[in-house]
């Protein structure tokens, strides 16, 4: 993924934890095209409310009206057929041939819930695509009888699209009952990161840590992740999520557990992608080498 342009970001001078206020992100939910990479990475956290709420299957797919490419058009009926043949398999051996990098995913599948594993379910609409990078990526929210809702991403790849199966997983290197329970210190996880104002300790000196919201359909609550003041990660986590409609948007951090008087809070070392999906380094490696 490309790092965010500097010009594209806003200030962060904004009081942290001060301007984040609840909202909707219906007005994002229809948007069907995604004109450039930065709207890409940071716009497609809009699926989130769907999340939170139950999906509404009476909305319509409303991407067709809009497109003004035949060769959007295309990638997005040849994203779907893929995204179709990948969710009408419950055989796990089958789903692999549609899927990014098969034979590492191949090796976690079991650590991945049931109902991306193995759940069928459908796709309700066409969320967002970015088609003008060197790898297009194609989102779908996918509704289950459930009610559950879970965001499907097709990227492009050498031998074509394929689903990004770990992100669709939300899949974490240790579950977040291990990490609040204290079975596990460290992680990569895939959560939404909102401001917050909250200073607990060992985390108290706002002058050397900044304090991020992190949640997930995965986690029974919200937690908190604190990046020092200064760093890469935390610069760019706060100009992304300020220039982000909301105030949230979703990353991959790794994360280290540490013990608090009320609950566990986590130090987020580094950040690996805006987005679910990883690249071939850490985001923010490269947003420090392009500075």
């Amino acid at each position: 993924m490309k790092r965010p342009k500097k010009e594209d970001l806003v200030d962060t001078e904004t009081e942290w934890g001060g301007g984040a206020k609840p909202g909707s992100w219906r007005w994002l939910a229809w948007v069907p095209v995604v004109c450039s990479p930065l709207i890409a990475a940071f716009g497609l956290a809009a699926w989130m409310e769907r999340e939170e709420q139950r999906v509404d299957t009476k909305e319509k797919i409303q991407a067709a009206p809009m497109l003004t490419s035949a060769a959007i058009r295309e990638d997005l009926e040849t994203a779907e057929r893929v995204a179709q043949a990948f969710l009408k398999e419950s055989d796990s051996a089958k789903r692999l041939q549609w899927v990014r990098n098969a034979e590492d995913v191949k090796e976690r599948l079991a650590e991945y819930p049931e109902e991306a594993h193995a759940g069928v379910g459908e796709i309700q609409r066409v969320l967002g695509h970015q088609g003008d990078a060197a790898n297009p990526v194609t989102a779908f929210v996918v509704a289950f009888p459930s009610g559950n809702v879970r965001l499907l991403e097709v990227v492009g790849t050498p031998d074509g699209p394929r689903v990004d199966w770990d992100a669709y997983a939300r899949y974490g290197t240790a579950s977040w009952e291990d990490l609040l329970s204290g079975k596990a210190e460290q992680a990569v996880v895939r959560v939404f990161c909102e401001p917050s104002s909250e200073r607990p300790e060992p985390f108290g000196d706002q002058g050397k840590w900044t304090c991020f919201r992190l949640s997930s359909p995965d986690l029974p609550q919200a937690t908190l992740g604190f990046a020092e003041v200064g760093s890469v990660r935390e610069r760019m986590m706060k100009q992304v999520i300020l220039g982000t409609p909301n105030y949230r948007q979703h990353f991959v951090l790794e994360i280290v557990r540490f013990a608090g008087k009320d609950e566990p809070l986590f130090e987020i070392r580094r950040c690996m992608a805006v987005g679910w999906i990883l690249g071939e380094s850490a985001v923010e490696e490269t947003w420090e080498l392009g500075e």
